[in-house]
């Protein structure tokens, strides 16, 4: 902006058109329009005064009240840099402006925005009440641009910023991946130990029949880099059980379990309380075994004052114990009885979870108003329903003598090798 209206010498002005964004007590201004004021639309145009001809800015005046848009009143101050600051002039300019503007868009904040040669300042018109100006790059500004009309500059820039782990690259990880890339999302770190195999074609998101043998976390690689080309990925072609997978996650700011095991969820789980780090855990049944076909799910955030998975019986420590072996250790124990029963998937179902999920995360980081940290979704009535989540106070896992907050002072419930 500061290119498009700066003249070395003398004044220049533009008018703003906003869409205005309310977040609880604040709001977020993001620019639609601007109108730069041509010299002949000027009535006094010197190095130290501009006065815009009021016939410039009627039409875009009459706009944002159609709209509801909030105005923005710019102009610069060649004569500073760094340190810019509104003119005793444009104190007293700005009290008949501010009624002016509330009379004709009320119930939305108006404001002024004065422009140094490196810097600027912005307030609310006619107050001292001072407001951020975030410059955003216009690429970025134009790709997100519905998205930040959203969650805001703010919210955009945490996306970008974030390092997100998924564990599990499957017919939920796999739709959690690309979703998160179209948001912005630009470093993950991928966890799966399985390649694609016929049988995963018909839900796992960017897989085609040349993917059968190839790791899932690649496979997902490229489909971000389909959508993000600039994204920084690690894959990690292992198990989240074992402990360097497991220690990789403590590096995220973010974990999305995305897998079916109850070993990997319980290892997510702790990590989560105990290296602080919000995740969320999801997942999907499909019961064909009856006479009708059931389908259900769920989406729950894990992090410190929600109840935990162990807190909702969600976890079978039995099924822990053996999925935790290894392959030899297995065979070894008479206890473990049978081979794993292949389960029915539908993509559609897998989508909706997932989904729900990124939604949840979007509102745990930037603020979007979506508060449940709790889903079920009940397939067959079509519902998907935010439920309350009671905590244990005892738990093992999450509560007072857990080992929540301690991070490397106690291990993860991981499998070590040697």
């Amino acid at each position: 902006m500061r290119d498009d209206i700066w003249h070395e010498g003398l004044e220049t002005a533009a008018i703003l058109l906003c869409d205005p964004k309310r977040s609880g007590d604040d709001w977020r201004l993001v620019v639609r329009e601007m109108h730069v004021v041509p010299p002949a639309a000027c009535l006094v145009r010197t190095a130290t005064a501009v006065v815009v001809d009021p016939a410039f800015g009627l039409p875009i005046e009459k706009k944002g009240r159609v709209e509801g848009l909030s105005l923005v009143y710019c102009h610069t101050h060649p004569h500073q840099t760094k340190h810019v600051v509104f003119s005793h002039i444009d104190d007293h300019a700005e009290i008949e402006l501010a009624k002016y503007a509330e009379a004709r868009i009320p119930g939305i904040p108006h404001c002024a925005l004065v422009f140094g040669s490196e810097a600027e300042t912005a307030r609310r018109l006619g107050t001292e009440e001072t407001v951020k100006v975030t410059d955003i790059p216009h690429e970025t500004a134009s790709t997100y641009d519905r998205q930040i009309r959203a969650f805001g500059e703010d919210g955009q820039s945490a996306l970008a910023r974030l390092r997100l782990g998924v564990v599990g690259l499957g017919g939920t990880g796999s739709v959690v991946v690309q979703q998160l890339a179209h948001l912005g999302v630009a470093d993950f770190l991928l966890i799966d130990p399985d390649a694609v195999e016929t049988t995963n074609l018909n839900r796992t998101v960017g897989s085609t029949p040349k993917s059968v043998g190839e790791p899932k976390v690649s496979v997902a690689a490229r489909m971000i880099r389909s959508v993000r080309p600039d994204a920084r990925i690690e894959e990690i072609e292992g198990d989240v059980v074992d402990e360097g997978p497991a220690k990789r996650l403590t590096e995220c700011d973010f974990v999305f379990c995305c897998t079916d095991s109850h070993a990997s969820r319980h290892v997510i789980n702790q990590l989560a309380y105990q290296y602080g780090i919000p995740a969320i855990d999801m997942g999907v049944v499909v019961d064909a075994s009856g006479s009708t076909v059931t389908f259900a799910g769920h989406v729950k955030a894990l992090e410190d004052g929600e109840a935990c998975l162990w807190c909702l019986n969600h976890l079978d420590p039995k099924q822990i114990r053996e999925e935790m072996m290894t392959p030899d250790q297995r065979k070894a124990d008479p206890y473990v009885v049978g081979a794993r029963v292949v389960q029915p998937s539908i993509i559609s179902i897998n989508s909706t979870v997932a989904s729900a999920a990124v939604t949840m995360f979007l509102s745990m980081v930037t603020g979007l108003d979506a508060p449940a940290r709790f889903l079920v979704y009940d397939g067959n009535r079509q519902r998907l329903s935010g439920v309350v989540a009671e905590r244990n106070p005892t738990c093992n896992f999450c509560g007072p003598d857990s080992p929540a907050g301690r991070k490397d002072l106690e291990p993860l419930p991981v499998r070590r090798h040697g």
